[in-house]
Order: structure tokens, then C-alpha cells, then sequence
């Protein structure tokens, strides 16, 4: 279960700095912004059947342009205790490169639990041409191919189009996306989205110590492409700007959720190509 919230963060931070993508008519592409930033994490809430009792850990987590794309660097520390007195330790990295065109991804990621590595991957993946279909290869665990349907997108891609759908004032969007972070992967995206209102748009300018920008509401979906069940595999929740900057990330579980919120934030020189 707590490898969905790798999963799920992969998918939404893995929006990457200063790329463009084709805006919707009369706006212009958004340019988003490298950075390196940490986040503490804490227990949001538990329910009735939750065992879980208190939550903690930090997410460090880096993106930054590339003179041929954008590379993203994530690692995640989490520990959970639950009712009967035990701790579950977990740590998750993850490591990415993506074309600037939005063609290519390379990715490598690692999940230990309690000091033991559970799962390695790596690979490659391409489609062919802007809505065109493509593949994945897994090359850890195994030599594993997967298809990507057509229109299938990156998660760089992904958050463009999630800011200039968001700009063009569209409260849903769909997608297909593939980042890498486990062999369930692509998924089926659906988000939901609503402007922040100006006290939270300050209080995020504020938490990153940057001018204020327009800014979202976003509750994302994640349902697994080849899966056929009616309901989301998980959910995420988050507050960002239109230059991709997060203050606060919730993960939604059946019983319990995890919240991360801003702590330290970094912009980062583009590189002299």
C-alpha cells in the first residue's frame, strides 16, 4: 500500500523545469521552474480500521533543466507506527531524465523497507511522434515490454498540460501517463481542478519565497491502464503554481492519509548549454 504514495508522487512531481508544450489558443505555454525543495511528511488523518497511529519522514526532491530535457531526483524517508507498537521503515529514490520534446524518458528507481531492498527498476521508454503510441522497456526487474497507447505522455508533459488546461479555466482533465515507478504502470490520470483562493495563493508564494503566481487546486485519480476495476488504484491531492512549484501534497489511502508540506526551497541556475 505505501508504495502507491512513490507511485503517486512520481507521477505528480516528477513535472520537470522550464519546458514548453502547445498551449490552448490565446495562452502561452507554461514555463515551469527548477528547483530543488524538501518536504516533511506527517500523519493527515486515519479512520475507524486504521492501525496506523502517527506518521513521519522527508521527501528531497530536485528537478532541473538539461540541455536536452529535464532530469528529476527524488528521495523519500517515511516511517509509520502502528497500534500494536511497531515501526515500518521505508525509503524510495528515483532518478529520471526526460527528452525536451516529450518523446523520451529514462528512469531508475529503488524501494527498501526496513533496512531490506523489496524492489529495483529500470528502463527506457519512447513514443512515436506528439499523440502517437509507443513502449517501455523494463530492463530491472526483467526484460519486460510494455505498449503505450496513443496519446499516452511523460510526466513532465503531464503537468504542462494539467497548468494550461488549468489556465483555459477546465475543471477536469484525462490522461494516460507512464513515469516509471512501478510495473503497474501506465495509468489512467484523471484530475480535477480548482483555482486557489488569495490567502492560499499567498501563503504558497510565501512558503517558497517567490512572487506570487496564479495557482491550483488539483485532486488527481490514478487507475491502472490495463486494470479493469471502477475505482482508483489511489489518490492524490495538491496545491500548485503555474510554474510547477508544490506547497503541500496529500496522499489519500483507504483508511489513513499522508500529508507534505514545504520546508525548504532552492531555485536553481539554468545550465549554461
Amino acid at each position: 500500500m505505501i508504495r502507491r504514495l512513490w507511485i503517486g508522487l512520481a507521477v505528480l512531481l516528477i513535472a520537470a523545469p522550464a519546458g514548453f508544450m502547445s498551449a490552448p489558443a490565446g495562452l502561452e505555454a507554461a514555463e515551469l521552474l527548477s528547483h530543488r525543495a524538501i518536504y516533511r511528511m506527517s500523519l493527515d488523518r486515519a479512520t475507524g480500521g486504521s492501525e496506523v497511529v502517527a506518521a513521519e519522514g522527508m521527501m528531497l526532491y530536485r528537478f532541473a533543466e538539461a540541455c536536452d530535457g529535464w532530469t528529476v531526483e527524488n528521495r523519500t524517508y517515511l516511517r509509520l507506527r502502528y497500534e500494536r507498537g511497531s515501526d515500518t521503515e521505508t525509503v524510495w529514490t528515483f532518478v529520471s531524465w526526460e527528452a525536451a520534446d516529450g518523446l523520451s524518458f529514462r528512469f531508475n528507481a529503488r524501494y527498501e523497507q526496513d533496512g531490506n531492498v523489496v524492489e529495483k527498476l529500470k528502463g527506457e521508454a519512447n513514443l512515436d511522434g506528439s499523440e502517437g503510441a509507443g513502449s517501455a522497456r523494463f530492463s530491472l526487474p526483467d526484460d519486460t515490454e510494455v505498449d503505450l497507447p496513443e496519446g499516452a505522455m511523460f510526466p513532465t508533459e503531464h503537468m504542462l498540460n494539467l497548468i494550461a488546461a488549468a489556465e483555459a479555466d477546465e475543471k477536469i482533465l484525462n490522461a494516460v501517463v507512464f513515469d516509471g515507478s512501478s510495473l503497474d504502470n501506465p495509468y489512467r490520470v484523471g484530475a480535477i481542478m480548482a483555482p486557489l483562493s488569495a490567502a492560499d495563493t499567498e501563503a504558497l508564494a510565501k512558503a517558497a519565497e517567490l512572487p506570487e503566481k496564479p495557482a491550483w487546486w488539483v485532486r488527481m485519480a490514478f487507475f491502472p491502464y490495463r486494470g479493469e476495476g471502477s475505482l482508483p488504484e489511489f489518490e492524490l491531492g495538491a496545491r500548485y503554481r503555474d510554474d510547477g512549484v508544490a506547497d503541500e501534497i496529500t496522499q489519500h489511502f483507504e483508511n489513513f492519509s499522508l500529508v507534505l508540506r514545504l520546508k525548504e526551497f532552492e531555485v536553481l541556475e539554468k545550465p549554461d548549454c
